[in-house]
């Protein structure tokens, strides 16, 4: 399958395993800014994400050696990917509803293919990716129709930075599968993610009130919940899968979470399913199982010459 490379397995597990958690990160979300502001919720999110990846780096020995460079690098992804982008799609989600939040972050798939047919010589550009990053985008509509309300300017607003935050990530996307193969995709998240908390409390600070904070059971597990497994486990997994599949096939899980996030807010908030649900769903799949079978074609990586073969091993 043109999916998966020789570890089909632990590829295919790890896409699985950051759907399930980022599908129910919403959930999180909703409960953790129950009690707390938004910007500040995230922020501590991204400390404590921090600190579990220090714990982790020095569990397993890592040994850094600063780089000017790469630190740079490190830095823009932060901005790209934790910073501006968290911090765009929290301010929308206070002017249109989650719904249309998730149908237009859904434009991350067409922005990681016209960026990767430009970046990624590697990075095939065919009518069935095409067609199955469609599908699934009606999908989402179909599912989320009855939220697509467009009326005022904050909901221009909401949409336009929403779509700039899905920009940006898909240019952090292509710029790691160019730039950051032989970066740690544990480490990579450190600096990044170090920058967001300090950014997104800073924000926070400036125009939230602390001292309206709470804090409760639910709210301190559901902290933890985004900060382990929602920032550390699945960002160290989605940066490992970027040096081992396609960029705009990893992408598509922004079809798949909002999908996720429905089915946990039904299991555990009691919220009912939109009414285009089952259609919405099997457009979605379907869509992803063509670019499985037929979207990415033959990457010219794969493509082995006799010359590659009789080199020697460094």
């Amino acid at each position: 399958m043109a999916w998966f490379g020789n570890s089909s397995l632990k590829i295919l597990f790890g896409y699985i395993l950051i759907c399930l958690i980022w599908g129910t990160t919403w959930l999180a979300i909703k409960v953790s800014i129950f009690t707390l502001p938004p910007f500040f919720s995230a922020g501590v999110r991204f400390v404590i994400a921090s600190v579990v990846i220090l714990i982790a780096l020095r569990i397993r020995k890592y040994k850094y050696r600063f780089d000017l460079k790469e630190t740079i690098f490190l830095l823009l992804v932060g901005l790209g990917s934790f910073s501006v982008p968290y911090g765009l799609v929290y301010w929308a989600e206070g002017r249109i509803t989650s719904g249309l939040t998730a149908v237009t972050f859904a434009v991350m798939p067409f922005f990681a293919a016209i960026l990767s047919r430009i970046f990624l010589r590697d990075e095939n550009f065919t009518f069935w990716k095409i067609f199955g990053i469609l599908l699934g985008f009606f999908g989402l509509i179909v599912i989320f129709w009855d939220d697509l309300r467009i009326g005022s300017l904050g909901t221009i607003e909401g949409i336009l930075a929403t779509v700039l935050s899905a920009f940006l990530n898909a240019a952090v996307a292509v710029s790691v599968k160019k730039h950051g193969r032989d970066i740690d995709p544990i480490f990579i998240n450190l600096i990044p993610m170090a920058l967001g908390a300090v950014t997104l409390l800073a924000t926070s600070f400036f125009i939230e009130d602390w001292g309206a904070l709470q804090l409760n059971l639910s709210t301190i597990v559901a902290i933890l919940y985004l900060a382990i497994f929602g920032s550390a486990v699945a960002f160290g997994i989605y940066f490992y899968l970027l040096k081992h599949m396609s960029v705009v096939l990893l992408s598509m899980t922004s079809f798949i979470t909002p999908l996720l996030a429905i089915i946990s807010g039904a299991v555990f908030l009691s919220e009912k399913f939109p009414s285009g649900t089952l259609v919405g769903s099997g457009m979605i799949l379907g869509g992803i199982l063509l670019m499985n079978l037929y979207g990415e074609g033959t990457p010219k990586s794969n493509i082995v010459t006799p010359e590659s073969r009789e080199a020697p091993s460094k």
